[in-house]
């Protein structure tokens, strides 16, 4: 009469497999060629060269219980837990360093704050100032020049105070001052000092100056 037969292995880690069948399981650990079983059955070791078909296994069963019972695969199955633990706590520990996609679409740089930047005040453009024209040489100075305003004149002469008003455009004898800001014009034995600016004396010596050149 025939049976069924049921057995299947499935990966759980890298070098870790779970072997299991209808009345038996085991893990087994390492990498082909050099691994470990262990399970309800017992555990075993193999060692091989691969391609070969060389082999070394060597095998420890489990004696059984005085009343026949499962005492040796009791204590197989918990050694099975407890490697499945070990293992897992392992994982955890190995996924929790690693830095999923998730976690690296959410870090987030810090963004510079930008600085106020100082305006600076704007300074004043200085207005140029005219430069004032050269006074003529003193060989240019006229002798005589022309009253742009009416002048007063003062003086005491025999007989009394004399008081007399000359109008503008008359001609009369002048001298610069030292400072170039007036003249003193005279007329007959009286003398006066008005400002330069109310004779004609600078026309005068720039238009004498300008023939001298031609």
């Amino acid at each position: 009469m025939g049976f069924f037969r049921f057995r299947r292995s499935v990966k759980l880690f890298p070098g870790v497999r779970w072997n299991f069948g209808k009345k038996s399981t085991s893990l087994s650990i390492g990498p082909r060629g050099a691994h470990y079983t262990v399970g309800t059955s017992g555990s075993r070791t193999t060692i091989g060269i691969p391609g070969t078909g060389l082999s070394y296994t060597e095998t420890s069963g489990h004696a059984p219980a005085p009343d026949g019972g499962t005492s040796g695969c009791m204590g197989c199955l918990g050694q099975i837990i407890v490697l499945l633990l070990v293992l897992g706590g392992i994982s955890m520990c190995v996924n929790s360093g690693k830095e999923t996609p998730a976690d690296k679409k959410t870090t987030t740089k810090p963004t510079a704050t930008p600085q106020a930047s100082a305006t600076p005040t704007p300074q004043p453009t200085p207005t140029p100032t005219a430069t004032p024209p050269s006074f003529p040489e003193s060989r240019y100075w006229p002798k005589k020049v022309r009253l742009l305003k009416p002048v007063e004149f003062t003086g005491a002469v025999s007989g009394g105070a004399v008081r007399s008003t000359v109008s503008a455009g008359t001609i009369l004898p002048a001298k610069l001052s030292e400072d170039h800001q007036s003249v003193e014009v005279r007329m007959n034995d009286l003398t006066t000092t008005i400002q330069l600016a109310d004779t004609d004396f600078l026309k005068r010596a720039n238009l004498k100056k300008s023939r001298s050149h031609e």
